[in-house]
């Protein structure tokens, strides 16, 4: 069974993250104590621990052998370690014993397993991840692809934004939202020959496109929905993240550097932590894989229990809420899978 009293049934892995399996263990919990039903996917030790801690009719624990790390080869260890609890947590969601997967772990073996062992939705071509970043609108920009499907065709990036849309009005609770295309500029002519027939299906297709964004505008409310290939949007995220570790490695110099920069850091304190908040990613749980035949949340490396546990949350909604059977009847009637593979 994958759902109890009609609630889905996640797995969790134990063992993916910074962290691992300390916050995945504390975010376990937490999901638990929303009643949520929960598989814990882990180590004989890491299992052991968690059940030292909560006993849980709602909680179901599976003892792996194998754990897949970010330095092997994402393919050969999906291939070679079945009882690693990437490919075990896939395989439950393939065989309807879970409803969706939850992993901080290796971004590449979410990726390779989830398409050889869960396959492509009907209709998908390339697969994609979405992230919510933080934005000036406090509610936030979910951007994809981050870094799923590198090299891609003008009629995927028409598939992402499909999907973006479906995702974030069932997922996120936001209505029409916006589509921008990440370019190099706002005009309609910039950018490569992808971007530029990207850009004429984008608006040909049913959505509420507003054209292209440059990256400076992604965090300032110009779009809902920022949609770019994997290599791009990989990059976006990546400098995004070093450059706000230098400036609150810069800030904190400056707070350090005198007695007066610390009595002001003091008064400040409160602006400062909701600016922290603003920016944390664990207020949006994780990143979908959109595109597979089922539910596959990523969460970020660094995760906390509360960035876990809203990774579970995200994917109880993701299934209460049909999003892959959407995807699947949309771009049906878009007739994109003849398009992808002519």
């Amino acid at each position: 069974m994958n759902a109890i009293g009609g609630k889905p049934r996640i797995a969790l892995d134990l063992m993916g993250g910074d962290h691992a399996p300390h916050a995945a263990i504390e975010g376990c919990m937490l999901a638990l104590e929303k009643h949520t039903p929960v598989i814990a996917l882990g180590t004989a030790e890491a299992v052991e621990l968690l059940i030292s801690k909560v006993q849980d009719p709602n909680l179901t624990s599976v003892v792996c052998n194998q754990v897949i790390t970010s330095e092997e080869s994402p393919v050969r260890a999906v291939r070679t370690k079945s009882d690693s609890t990437i490919v075990r947590g896939l395989t439950m969601v393939k065989n309807k014993e879970a409803s969706a997967f939850v992993s901080a772990g290796s971004t590449g073996a979410l990726l390779a397993g989830g398409v050889l062992i869960l396959g492509r939705a009907e209709g998908v071509d390339r697969p994609c991840l979405g992230m919510v970043l933080p934005s000036k609108n406090d509610r936030g920009v979910l951007v994809m692809d981050l870094g799923a499907s590198a090299d891609v065709q003008p009629q995927n990036l028409i598939e992402f934004a499909l999907m973006g849309k479906i995702y974030a009005e069932r997922v996120l609770g936001w209505d029409d939202p916006r589509v921008g295309l990440l370019n190099i500029g706002t005009e309609a002519n910039k950018g490569t020959a992808t971007t530029k027939k990207a850009y004429t299906l984008l608006e040909n297709a049913p959505l509420n496109f507003i054209g292209n964004v440059e990256a400076r505008d992604v965090f300032f409310d110009k779009a809902d929905i920022i949609i770019t290939d994997g290599f791009t949007g990989n990059i976006l995220l990546k400098t995004c993240e070093g450059a706000l570790l230098f400036q609150i490695s810069n800030l904190k110099k400056a707070v350090e550097s005198n007695f007066r920069s610390k009595i002001g850091a003091l008064l400040l304190r409160p602006a400062l932590y909701d600016l922290v908040n603003t920016l944390d990613y664990s207020n949006f749980g994780g990143a979908p894989m959109l595109g597979l035949e089922g539910c596959v949340v990523k969460c970020h490396g660094s995760s906390d229990a509360v960035a876990i546990a809203n990774g579970v949350a995200q994917a109880v909604r993701f299934i209460e809420s049909n999003v892959a059977s959407v995807i699947c009847e949309t771009l049906a009637e878009m007739g994109l899978r003849s398009v992808n593979h002519d």
